[in-house]
């Protein structure tokens, strides 16, 4: 019997710590000369994988010098929390029978105590950071824990998320409130498009009917 799975992206989906990469973006940007970029920009841009918004604005920068940068300066950002709801959802999901993981680009340094501190750890199946390709570990998830696609949801903020649910043939679930601009996020076409955590809810009660 296969399993059935909620995938969660964990920065801007479940942690609210945009105004963190915020921070950490320009801090990185003065660090190579660069001007500073306004939140709004950030949230036209951003996207997944994450070196095509770092190339963007600085074309010769490598995934080693961003990550050893982005490493510097996340740990100086500040301590984001929980979005309102999420542990619910959650624990809901988990009551439910889902496998619940998360996926996350964020250093291992940074990811695991901010998981610890959000008291998720018990509920999830699987955690995994420091992911540049997210698309052929959603793939890798499916294979080892012999999840169902159809059964099995991705949930992030930007349309490099919803592309990587597509490629690993789950279903894709866009939401509004993360790192990028809805109106970019909605051009991605995911499965479900949602304004607030709660509405997951929704998407299982229409899976089950």
């Amino acid at each position: 019997m296969k399993n059935k799975a909620f995938i969660f992206d964990w920065s801007g989906t479940l942690s609210n710590n945009f105004n963190c990469f915020c921070r950490v973006c320009n801090l990185i940007f003065q660090d190579l000369g660069k001007e500073p970029i306004s939140k709004r920009e950030i949230k036209l841009n951003f996207t997944l994988p994450y070196m095509k918004f770092w190339n963007k604005y600085i074309p010769d920068l490598a995934k080693e010098k961003e990550q050893e940068l982005y490493e510097k300066y996340i740990h100086k950002a500040g301590e984001p929390k929980l979005f309102k709801q999420v542990d619910q959802i959650i624990k809901d999901l988990y009551s439910q029978g889902y496998k619940i993981f998360i996926l996350s680009s964020d250093p291992i340094s940074k990811l695991m105590p901010e998981i610890e501190k959000s008291g998720l750890s018990f509920f999830l199946e699987k955690v995994i950071g420091d992911i540049h390709e997210k698309g052929e570990v959603i793939a890798s998830l499916v294979n080892e824990f012999n999840l169902d696609q159809k059964n099995t949801f991705y949930v992030g903020d930007t349309s490099g998320d919803i592309a990587a649910g597509k490629s690993a043939g789950v279903k894709t679930v866009g939401i509004s409130w993360g790192f990028q601009h809805k109106k970019v996020l909605a051009a991605s076409r995911p499965d479900f498009l949602i304004d607030d955590i709660v509405e997951i809810k929704d998407i299982v009660l229409k899976i089950k009917s």
